[in-house]
Order: C-alpha cells, then sequence, then structure tokens
C-alpha cells in the first residue's frame, strides 16, 4: 500500500482533491490528513493558485427552458409507442425531429449572449498565511464596451466586521501610490465597472491589494485600516 508520506502520491493527491475527482473514502481521508498536516494544506493551496486561473476564465452558458422541455417531451412521446424502433415511421420521424433540433439549436446559439473576451490579467490573492483568498481576473480593458473586472472570494465563510468595508486597490507599478477600485462585499462572485480613466491604467497595474476600511470607505483616498489579502498581477495575454 502506498505511503502518505509520499511526496508524489501527495502532490497527485492534492490536485485530484483541488479538481473535484477524489471521492468518497479516498477523500474524506485526505480532508482528515488536512486537518494535522500544515505543509500538505500547503501543496493543497499551490494546487488551487495554479487551477483557479483557469476556473475564473471559465464561463457557464446554461440552454434556455424550452429546449430541455422540446427534448423531453420528445423522449416521452417515443417512450410511450410499442415497438417504437421497428417501424420505418420512426426512422423518419427521427430524421425529423433531428432536423428540428438542430434549427432549434442554431437559432439558441445565434441569440445567446457573446462570451465576454478571455481574461487578460488575473491576481490571485492570498491572505497572511499565504493560502489563496480572492481571485480579481478582467479581459484586457480595450477589448470590452463596459470596462469591468471579476471578483472570486475564495474563502469559504468570509466574515466583515460591523462598521467596516472592504475595499479594493490597484497597485501601480514602482512607487506609484495604490489607487482606490471600489468597495466590496463578501459575495463568492461579483462585478465591479471600472472607470473609463481608471480602464486605462488596469493593463499595467503590478498588483491588488484589498483593505478593511471605515463604512463608506478610506476617508483619505489611500489605505487606512490592514491589508488583508494581496497579490500580484499575472499577465495571461
Amino acid at each position: 500500500m502506498a505511503s502518505y508520506k509520499d511526496p508524489q502520491l501527495r502532490d497527485k493527491l492534492a490536485a485530484e482533491y483541488v479538481l473535484g475527482t477524489l471521492h468518497g473514502r479516498a477523500r474524506a481521508r485526505f480532508q482528515s490528513l488536512l486537518r494535522y498536516d500544515p505543509h500538505l494544506r500547503r501543496v493543497v493551496a499551490e494546487w488551487e493558485t495554479r487551477l483557479t486561473p483557469l476556473a475564473v476564465a471559465a464561463q457557464e452558458i446554461a440552454p434556455p427552458e424550452r429546449v430541455w422541455r422540446a427534448v423531453s417531451q420528445r423522449i416521452a412521446g417515443a417512450a410511450r409507442g410499442a415497438a417504437w424502433w421497428a417501424g420505418l415511421a420512426f426512422w423518419r420521424g427521427l430524421a425529423v425531429t433531428a432536423t428540428a433540433f438542430t434549427l432549434v439549436l442554431a437559432t439558441f446559439i445565434g441569440m445567446a449572449p457573446q462570451p465576454e473576451p478571455p481574461m487578460g490579467m488575473i491576481a490571485v490573492m492570498s491572505d497572511d498565511k499565504g493560502l489563496p483568498a480572492m481571485v480579481v481576473s478582467w479581459p484586457p480593458m480595450k477589448a470590452m464596451r463596459e470596462p469591468h473586472i471579476r471578483i472570486k472570494v475564495l474563502q469559504e465563510h468570509p466574515t466583515m466586521a460591523p462598521g467596516t468595508e472592504w475595499e479594493l486597490w490597484m497597485l501601480p507599478p514602482g512607487k506609484g501610490a495604490p489607487v482606490s477600485l471600489g468597495l466590496i462585499t463578501t459575495d463568492a462572485d461579483q462585478v465591479m465597472k471600472i472607470k473609463p480613466a481608471m480602464a486605462g491604467k488596469m493593463d499595467g497595474a503590478c498588483g491588488i491589494a484589498m483593505s478593511v476600511e471605515p463604512k463608506g470607505g478610506s476617508p483619505t483616498g489611500a489605505p487606512t485600516g490592514p491589508v488583508i489579502f494581496k497579490g500580484r498581477c499575472v499577465k495571461i495575454l
């Protein structure tokens, strides 16, 4: 039996755990190990750092409910027929159904909103323990009609103290002062609009940070509270 002390096995299990392909008793045993093994938690954090940008860049597009209803009705209608596979009428009907479904799907694809451009910049922000806590990403600003950034909070149960706000900051290259992007919440997925004047600077950002500020945000235009999450920007495009 392989030992959980084997570095290659630990790395393999950590990758499967983050991907969600580790199931059942194996996942339960791995979660038990995580409670008492700080090094294994670091390996998991490294895999989260590698894979989170890929998850952020992917976007789901769900087909409309009418498509699923049409498929269900056709399947149910076919199932009610006796020996439905035996006659020529079935195969003719199948051809018609397939053609109709193709036309419906083509119409849906044509009407569906076009996906936004792929992410051009990503910042994986870590907490004071070095664990990934938040991801901020955006496509190239010049490719967007309405400049915005996407924010994904990775912590399972983030909290915000009463009377405080979370404020996001863009860190320019060199020794430039942090520039406020605005206030955010603890919601897992958020979109923040970026002012046109600020959009031109985002593709040159060096890093992103988040500080705890009084209600309403920083009163000085600069971070006044503790900076709890921060990370460097990585250019993808």
